[in-house]
């Protein structure tokens, strides 16, 4: 059969085993049809691929660690969006019928039931099993009259179906049965998990795609050029100083030239002869100042790099700043607005800038899927397999508009001090940024345990729930669903993004308006809007984020809503709490 939908749609609903709704049936995904291979910089999807793996792996029964393993004995990975000419091939699943006019019920091709009708609609309940095993139900048959009648129901729970008997009304089966699944395997320590579950197809719990946001370059050479000669640290000091400019990645120092030469081969000994000659020749720039960084362990370093570079590529092809929208031909009003307006709003909301940047190189990856949970510890994940085994990544890649929100450091630094947490003396912005950079970031699969959080964890909470704060409000300004937005979190620079992620009726330019029209508004409601939710006080005792309040749907959070807290915003020691009207 043939249907239209777009990319993005696809990705997120028409996957492998995944089932959907399609010309008032439903349908199971078996294929991407001769899909077509991204441009991916391997380095960028294998660590953060080891990264979710990891994270599985770590859960009770979530992933067998050979997975990581082989994927650190470089493993092949494809990465791969739809073609959109060959499309996705899909069967019909599950084949079992009920007559809208007498309710009997029957399997495989429909054909006329045997009251004489010829009005079927799909069964819309499926069994599935958190090995990723997904079956049809079976359906029970009279003994004596080879027939089954399934009645009307008004509620969609499985086990209140009930299966008789057309002619004899004689009761079959209540429910849809117990069967164990043919893996015979029970994965997590839920009571009869090796048996198979019936629910509606649609519902999160039969299939759950596991995904995450990669920042990726406009082309592989723009990469290579960024990260070559010591790019990554020319990144890092220039996150550090703020993200005045762009980074020089051009100028060489003498460790990064040193890290090149060892990339080459080349002995340390002979490597740091060969910079110090180069030094005294005028050849090196001077080192780059990482103030509190210096002294920090080499992962440190290396992570505050990552996340530096991701934001050079984020912001590499277009970044508009609130000055730039001062011109010759605006009108005073709009002088007004842009010179006196805007920044008084974003000083207010704690930000050091806001950012439009309209080409936001986003990857929007699923590499797996789930039954039966969402995160590790209550499911299992069900990896993509490609050609010879290898690792597949179904993706969307877009260059979508974000707004890009950078925290003010000195405030996030006297913050985090008032918190309780040890930090290294600072003084000024650079000294600040150095100080927080030096944070561990927990990953996305940790849990928050009882008792005080870590600096990391209070860092990135801070930055999560004012992520999604701001896309609950801007959803409201830009005119769109919130699921047509997505994050991307760096809280060890104090930064996120918004983007807009278009899985449906996202109009394009909705974010470029508000950042041109409606900044100083958005942002003064971030502030000043209803911070109690509809659930307290109930909410505030378990955490301080709800359906309600804070918690977006999967997949606009990553986090699977965890490291969210309306009251590091608003609390007593909420950091706007300073900046909310008496």
């Amino acid at each position: 059969m043939k249907d239209q939908r777009s990319g993005t749609q696809i990705l997120y609903g028409f996957l492998p085993e995944q089932t959907g709704d399609l010309r008032r049936g439903v349908w199971k995904s078996v294929e991407w049809k001769d899909p077509i291979t991204l441009d991916v910089e391997d380095s960028l999807i294998r660590r953060r691929l080891i990264e979710e793996m990891e994270g599985w792996a770590a859960g009770a029964g979530g992933l067998d660690p050979s997975v990581v393993k082989s994927l650190y004995s470089r493993a092949s990975i494809e990465v791969v969006s739809v073609n959109r000419h060959q499309g996705v091939r899909v069967e019909r699943f599950p084949e079992v019928w009920v007559c809208r006019t007498c309710r009997r019920v029957e399997t495989g091709s429909p054909k006329k039931c045997g009251g004489g009708h010829d009005n079927w609609q799909q069964l819309h309940f499926v069994g599935y099993h958190e090995c990723g095993r997904l079956e049809a139900p079976l359906i029970p048959r009279c003994p004596v009259h080879h027939e089954t009648r399934m009645r009307h129901q008004s509620s969609i729970e499985a086990a209140r179906i009930v299966f008789d008997c057309p002619q004899c009304d004689q009761v079959l089966q209540r429910g849809l049965g117990s069967r164990v699944c043919p893996c015979g395997r029970q994965y997590s320590d839920r009571r009869g998990a090796k048996l198979l579950t019936y629910n509606v197809h649609r519902a999160t719990s039969v299939y759950s795609p596991q995904t995450f946001v990669l920042i990726n370059p406009a082309s592989m050479e723009q990469m290579r050029r960024l990260t070559a000669g010591g790019g990554q640290r020319r990144a890092l000091a220039w996150a550090l100083g703020g993200f005045e400019g762009t980074p020089d990645i051009q100028r060489t120092t003498g460790s990064s030239f040193v890290e090149e030469l060892l990339a080459k081969n080349f002995s340390r000994e002979l490597a740091e002869q060969l910079a110090a000659h180069a030094k005294a020749a005028g050849e090196l720039a001077d080192e780059d100042d990482l103030g509190h960084l210096t002294d920090a362990a080499g992962p440190v370093i290396e992570a505050a790099e990552r996340d530096a570079v991701d934001i050079a590529l984020a912001t590499s092809e277009s970044r508009i700043r609130v000055p730039d929208l001062v011109t010759g031909n605006i009108t005073d009003e709009a002088r007004s607005l842009f010179e006196r307006d805007y920044p008084a709003s974003v000083q207010r909301a704690g930000f050091s800038n806001v950012d439009l940047v309209d080409r936001f190189p986003v990857l929007k990856a699923v590499y797996g899927f789930t039954r039966g949970g969402l995160a590790p510890g209550e499911a299992r994940l069900s990896r993509f397999h490609g050609k010879g085994n290898s690792y597949r990544v179904y993706a969307d890649l877009q260059k979508a508009e974000a707004l890009m929100f950078q925290l003010d450091p000195v405030r996030v630094y006297d913050w985090l001090i008032h918190r309780g947490h040890q930090l290294p003396a600072a003084d000024g912005e650079r000294a600040t940024r150095t100080a927080i950079a030096r944070a561990n970031i927990p990953n996305r699969f940790t849990e928050s345990g009882p008792g005080p959080r870590s600096l990391g964890e209070d860092l990135l909470t801070l930055t999560h729930s004012y992520a999604h704060r701001a896309i609950r409000q801007l959803a409201v300004f830009a005119g769109v669903d919130r699921e047509g937005l997505g994050e991307y979190l760096v809280p060890r620079h104090c930064t996120f993004f918004i983007f807009a992620a278009t899985r449906g009726d996202f109009v394009l330019g909705g974010l470029q308006a508000v950042f041109e029209n409606d900044l100083d508004k958005f942002l003064n409601t971030l502030v000043s809007a209803e911070s109690r939710c509809a659930l307290d006080p109930a909410c505030g005792r378990n955490g301080g984020a709800c359906h309600a309040c804070l918690h977006l749907g999967e997949p606009t959070c990553n986090h699977f809503n965890r490291f969210l807290d309306r009251r590091h915003l608003f609390g007593p020691q909420g950091y706007l709490a300073a900046t909310r009207p008496a």
